[in-house]
């Protein structure tokens, strides 16, 4: 089995898509635990429920967005939004890893990008071994 066929574009918008999907619910549905273990129990309020639950949103919608991705696209066009969009997912990632330290929030430390980078590494290897490819 060669990477061609384990890297496919659809398989890992599907899996990319999924977990994006079900951590964005979660994140919406504990985001008074996730706000605790960031802000600390003091600085648990509606703003930083409000925050989590935001972040939720945004990862419920990239696991939305990479499931119409892996069936409304195919081909070319498909290999290259996997290529783009895993880069841009792993950007906001290495981007907000990098900036909320410094408004006090208290991030999950390396291990929690661990799982970002591992679907987004396999939608951008997907994506950039089928660009090229005749439609």
């Amino acid at each position: 089995m060669d990477a061609k066929t384990i890297f496919q574009p659809k398989i890992w918008y599907i899996i990319a898509g999924a977990m994006a999907l079900i951590a964005g619910i979660e994140c919406i549905i504990t985001a008074e635990t996730w706000a605790e273990s960031a802000w600390g129990a003091d600085g648990v309020n509606d703003q930083s429920i409000a925050m989590e639950e935001l972040f939720g949103l945004f990862m419920a919608g990239f696991g939305a967005m990479s499931l119409t991705c892996a069936f409304a696209l195919d081909g070319k066009a498909q290999a290259k939004f996997a290529l783009a969009n895993g880069a841009v997912i792993s950007l906001f990632f290495v981007a907000m890893f990098l900036l909320l330290p410094s408004t006090g929030y208290e991030t999950q430390g390396k291990s929690f990008l661990l799982p970002p980078f591992i679907f987004m590494g396999g939608l951008m290897t997907s994506g950039y071994l089928h660009m090229n490819e005749e439609d």
